[in-house]
Order: structure tokens, then sequence, then C-alpha cells
């Protein structure tokens, strides 16, 4: 089977200020290296790139490489989850190792506290009775078993229990509730001391427990202070992020400073292909569009701002390199990142396609890379699992974005003609691919996906030459 000839640009191509915007996807972008092969084959230098979450990762990495690929593919070709910080083993060691350590600290003190054969009727009096030790097992096996009957009841009748407290004209008083856990902890705590120091029949463990839940969640209650300390000790169990995610982007970031250390950085700030990359602030809500080149043009500043965004100069390509990580921060998955004063994370279903900001950057066309059909998305089953459905989610609000970008094109702007101003490259299907799960096999059928819809949508838009 022959090899097709290397693509070539049309000689009348019109165009002298191309941009190329490239979208997020997570695991989906190696479909974006395909196409960059077809564009560096061409001989195609985009003079705007715009890139969003992955799309933002692949633009820095290609243009430090001068517009080769070849460096991109290579790692695209062997990446794995870790690679990216989706560290699914990780996070599973961390949870179980936190858990682990919480239980037996917690089980340590009931033994200590719980127990007639550390209580003070055997230090003071030693006196022991292997009847009443029996009596006392006895007790707190049988309220053990009520609790767990009672927890059953919670859940089957849960959702009638939050119906009946949504009824509630006014929510419950935090002052208030403070005040009665204290009273029952005082409560509970008395009665416990009392028995445990004499060394009378009780469930022990099980009054223990109590009093150490009702102590947690008495301290816990506090606006401040210890309160404030537990709440946060709380959410330092998520691993790596402090709670504001599963992982942090310290992998991303490693990542993408040596593909730029292995190409030339001065590349990437200043004269050449301009870089704007995108991501949401999620203090003021507005779309940050961090761009690579100094003095932007205040029409395009101000522009952006009409449509509640903010135009902001990178200082240098650390800086340029942290804002790509912040756009690759998917909410929930990954923490927020700060840049330039902003904590900033993944813009997907805000604005993953930003054609407008290449239409005002100046753009006379735009190659727009889509990881999903612009026709819509498939009907599907409903995803199962909480990964699966935030997937299926952010395709849909891409999906949305897409289309509004496409009807608010200037007059003149468009997918038909020959040449064509707007060339999309886009998956005839939904690719077979998840959002979170890289894998060298799969990134390899993406991208060779990629080059094929590259060729047939440059020549469908009338910007290669005929053969």
């Amino acid at each position: 089977m022959s090899t097709p000839a290397a693509p070539r640009l049309a000689d009348n191509l019109p165009f002298r200020r191309i941009a190329l915007v490239l979208s997020g996807g997570g695991a989906l972008g190696a479909y974006e290296v395909g196409v960059l092969r077809v564009l560096e084959a061409a001989k195609l230098v985009p003079a705007v790139i715009l890139g969003v979450s992955i799309g933002a990762i692949n633009a820095i990495a290609w243009v430090a490489a001068g517009h080769d690929v070849t460096a991109l593919e290579r790692v695209w070709r062997t990446a794995r989850n870790e690679t990216l910080g989706v560290q699914w083993v990780s996070l599973a060691l961390r949870v179980t190792g936190s858990l682990t350590a919480l239980i037996a600290s917690i089980e340590l003190v009931l033994t200590a506290l719980g127990s007639r054969e550390f209580s003070g009727a055997y230090w003071v009096w030693n006196r022991g009775n292997a009847t009443d030790d029996l009596l006392s097992t006895q007790l707190d096996l049988a309220l053990w078993i009520v609790l767990g009957l009672i927890g059953v009841l919670l859940v089957v009748f849960a959702r009638r229990v939050a119906r009946d407290l949504e009824g509630r004209a006014t929510g419950p008083d935090p002052s208030r509730i403070r005040r009665q856990l204290r009273n029952a902890l005082i409560a509970a705590a008395s009665v416990h001391a009392l028995v445990w120091l004499m060394g009378w029949p009780w469930p022990h463990r099980f009054s223990a427990s109590v009093v150490l839940l009702l102590s947690l969640a008495w301290a816990g209650s506090a606006p401040a202070g210890v309160g404030h300390w537990l709440r946060g000790l709380a959410l330092g169990l998520m691993p790596e992020t402090g709670g504001r995610g599963l992982w942090s982007g310290r992998a991303r970031r490693r990542l993408l400073e040596k593909l730029v250390a292995a190409g030339d950085a001065s590349r990437l700030i200043g004269s050449g292909t301009r870089l704007t990359v995108t991501a949401l602030s999620i203090g003021s809500g507005k779309l940050i569009h961090f761009v690579s080149w100094p003095d932007p043009d205040p029409v395009f500043v101000a522009r952006l701002e009409d449509e509640q965004g903010e135009v902001v100069p990178v200082k240098d390509v650390a800086e340029l390199i942290q804002a790509a990580v912040a756009s690759s921060a998917i909410p929930g998955v990954f923490q927020p990142e700060p840049v330039a004063g902003r904590d900033c994370v993944d813009p997907g279903g805000f604005s993953n396609q930003p054609l407008h900001v290449a239409i005002a950057e100046g753009a006379d066309a735009v190659i727009a890379v889509l990881l999903s059909p612009s026709e819509g998305p498939s009907a599907a089953p409903a995803p199962e699992g909480v990964v699966a459905l935030g997937g299926r989610l952010l395709e849909l609000m891409n999906w949305r974005d897409l289309q509004t970008e496409l009807r608010q094109l200037p007059e003149g702007w468009s997918r038909q003609g020959k040449p064509a101003r707007v060339c999309v490259v886009e998956p005839p299907a939904a690719l077979p691919a998840s959002l979170l799960v890289f894998d060298p096999e799969i990134a390899g059928a993406l991208i060779a996906a990629g080059e094929r819809d590259a060729r047939t949508a440059l020549e469908r838009a009338g910007w290669l030459a005929r053969p």
C-alpha cells in the first residue's frame, strides 16, 4: 500500500494571518498531535495559536519545538495516567492509609477509655469480675447492633427525612446546635467517667465511642480555632491538594517544562507565533486570556473585556507554563492553580474553542480542532460512574459552547466556500477514548485519526493543492 503524498497548501490561498484553535479534552488531546503532523507536513505555520486545557499543553510544546511534532508525539505514544498526574493507585493508597491510621487511632483511644480492664476499679482497687466483664461485652454488642439497625433505617428513609427538613421555614441555629452538643458531651462524659471509675457493668466501648464522637463534633462546630483546624484536617485527607481536588498539577508542570527545555523556550515569548492560553478565574468568574506578547492591542483587550474576559500578558516562560497547567486543571479532579495572582481552572464548558478570541486578535482565517463532532453528541446510554458522567457532561457543555461560537461568527466567516475562512477539523463520530484514560495504544489510534481527519478537513475547505 503506497504512502499518501505529503499535503501541500494551495498556491492561491488568500489568508495571511491564520489562527489555530486547539480545544481541551484530556486524553483525547492525542488527536491534536495528528492534526499538527499534517500542518507541519504542509508547512502551515499559524500566526496565532489559542490553546485550552490539553490544547494549551500541546500548543506550547509544539511552538517550543519549532513546530516540530516529534517530541510531543513521543510523549503521547508513551504517556500513561501517571505521566499527566492522574494517579489512581496513589489515590487508593493515600486514602486507604489515611483511613487505616484514623481507625487505628480511634481504636487505641477506645481500648484505653472503653475497657473495664483499664478502668479505675482495676487500677485503684484491683477488683475484677469475669461476670461483669461478660455482661459489659454483651451490652456493647447489643448497642452496636441497635446502632447498626438505626443506620440501615437512616439509609432507607433518608429521602423522606431530607424532604421533612427542607420543608422547615428556617434552618438550624449553629450556636444552638453547639450548645446542645456541649451539654450532651458533658452528660455522656460524666456518666462514662463514673462507671469507668467504679468498674460497674456497662457498655464501656460504646460509651467511650459516644464521648469521642461528641467531642469531635463539638470541637468541629467551632467557627474558628480548633474547629477550623479539624475541618482542614478532614480536607487534608485528600491526596496532594488539601481537599481542592484529587491531584495537583505537579506532573503536568514537570512534563511541560521538560518538553520546553528540549526545544527553544525563546520561541514562546515575544515575536513569532502568538500564543494565547485561556483559563477560568474562580475568584472573579472571568475568562483569563494569558497572552505571550507584551502590550496587546487596546482594541483587542477592550473587546474581550466586554465579553467578561481579561487579557493578561505573561511575564516569562515559567508563567506561560503555569497558565497551561491551570488551563488543564479540571475542577474536582485537579486543584486550582495560581497564575499572576489568580486561582484558575480549566474553562471547559465556558470557552473550550474560543474562535472569537482569534478573530479579535486579527486573524483572517481559523483552523478549529475539535475533539468531538460538531453536529452534536451521539445518543448514548447513561454513563456509569462519576468519572464517566463528568466526562459526558463536559462533552455536552463543550458542544453547546461551540454552537454559540459558530452562531456568533462575523459576516463572511463560514465553513462554506472555496477556500473557507473557517476550517473545522473534527472526528466524524465520538472518539473511542475516555477523558482521563491515558494509554499509548489508544493515543496511537487517536493520532492516526487526527491526521486523517485533518487532511480531509483541509481538502474540503479548499486549503490544499489538488494532488
